[in-house]
């Protein structure tokens, strides 16, 4: 799948002698070669494999960025520009709130199967060892993208195209202790819309529902709940949404009842939502934890090899895995 890179620039925030946050511009934009292909192509696989990403839209009460994204798209500011006035935005919005946050601040617009983004993010500056091709030791810094928190991307055609939906921004919600809408939302004035979490978890309610309006016998609803869980780890896998209609197709009809119809009428689910990975447990799996007791197994293994007694609330498994055993037997 080829990726077009449009426009792209970098520039820098870091903490001065006294503290406080400083921003260096670059003047121009990257040129485009083998070096930044690479760092753009792994940069996009990143972002879009992220797990915990939230989609949400323009705020109508600040209207700073997205004035700024209208002038670039209509050329009447340049992209360098763009970018030197919305880091400066950021800058801002970092001091009003009295954070510190160093890093490379990346902009870049580029086209991925047809759609136009915008995608901007702030990644760590480490800084390592090497050894050269002499076989010194030498100091090295490096972009430490893996661990990329602070990103979002804008699709630029969807904006275009449905200014009234809710998802055209997505952006990575949040990391140890704190949230991304700190300061990072604010800067890009952006307001959360659809979460895919909410939405993953809501399939599972509304797959659990209509198997039951199916009156599908235990093994029948275990085996439509598998197929679930095939088909969202395969749109998972190949980075593409899961889309209502598909799955509905999959997962068949009965009696003109379909998955698509069923969901309709009762539930506020989107066509199509990014999977949330986490909640797929929820189909074939029970889990739980609390009073330092974790607990997962299959469901398909209740009133099998697991026993479950309401009145005493206990479990009894039979046949424990034998790693476990032969902890307990030391």
């Amino acid at each position: 799948m080829s990726l077009d890179i449009e426009h792209i620039i970098v520039h820098s925030l870091f903490l001065d002698e006294q503290g406080q946050t400083q921003l260096v511009t670059r003047e121009q934009e990257l040129d485009t070669g083998p070096a930044v292909n690479h760092l753009m192509s792994e940069l996009h696989h990143i972002y879009n494999t992220k797990a915990g990403k939230v989609f949400g839209y323009f705020s109508e009460e600040d209207t700073g960025f997205r004035d700024l994204v209208r002038r670039a798209e209509d050329e009447s500011l340049s992209f360098a520009a763009f970018s030197h006035q919305a880091s400066q935005r950021l800058l801002d919005e970092l001091n009003r709130l009295e954070m510190s946050e160093p890093g490379v601040l990346l902009f870049v617009r580029y086209q991925w199967l047809g759609a136009h983004y915008l995608l901007i993010a702030l990644i760590d500056n480490k800084d390592s060892v090497t050894v050269t091709d002499k076989l010194d030791v030498s100091h090295a810094s490096y972009l430490d993208l893996g661990k990329m928190q602070l990103a979002a991307r804008l699709d630029l055609t969807e904006l275009q195209t449905r200014p009234d939906s809710r998802r055209y921004f997505s952006f990575i919600k949040g990391r140890a202790g704190r949230k991304v809408s700190d300061f990072f939302l604010n800067f890009l004035s952006c307001v959360e819309g659809m979460d895919p979490k909410v939405q993953s978890q809501g399939l599972l309610k509304a797959v659990d529902e209509f198997c039951e309006t199916r009156q599908l016998s235990k093994e029948e609803k275990q085996d439509s709940k598998a197929l679930v869980n095939k088909y969202c780890r395969e749109q998972l896998k190949e980075g593409e949404e899961l889309e209502l209609r598909e799955l509905s197709a999959e997962l068949g009809t009965d009696n003109d009842l379909d998955f698509y119809q069923f969901v309709s009428e009762e539930y506020q689910l989107e066509d199509k939502f990014p999977v949330d990975r986490s909640a797929l447990k929820g189909l074939t799996k029970y889990v739980g934890s609390g009073g330092g007791l974790t607990i997962s197994f299959d469901q398909k293994l209740l009133g099998e090899r697991i026993q479950y007694d309401e009145n005493t609330d206990t479990l009894v498994i039979k046949g424990l895995p034998p790693n476990l055993k032969s902890q307990l037997l030391k």
